[in-house]
């Protein structure tokens, strides 16, 4: 099944000593177009788009282990400033272990 969706996608690192840490907006698109259920969208993101119903809006948080797990699942920026920005949120969940991809679409 053929979905579009418009999104935009943020990163949310874990609050350090106290200091609450803000959303990270990565990536937006108002027409991202996607086979449901085929494997290639991250696997946080097809799950919480499964129960939405046609004009719904939410906001799906991915855990680290639902997120970019796997190379070539999307949706990754177009842009290369875009997805070096991802890759630095991507390593700083990593560093800072923990941290959750956070899509509103």
């Amino acid at each position: 099944q053929l979905v579009s969706i418009s999104y935009k996608a943020y990163v949310k690192l874990p609050d350090v000593k106290g200091q609450v840490q803000k959303l990270d907006e990565f990536d937006s698109d108002r027409a991202y177009l996607i086979k449901h259920g085929n494997g290639r969208t991250i696997p946080g993101l097809d799950e919480g788009l499964h129960t939405m119903k046609v004009g719904g809006k939410r906001r799906i948080i991915v855990p680290p282990k639902l997120g970019y797990v796997a190379p070539g699942i999307g949706p990754i920026p177009e842009g290369p400033l875009a997805r070096y920005k991802l890759n630095r949120l991507l390593d700083k969940m990593v560093e800072v272990r923990g941290g959750n991809v956070v899509f509103d679409v």
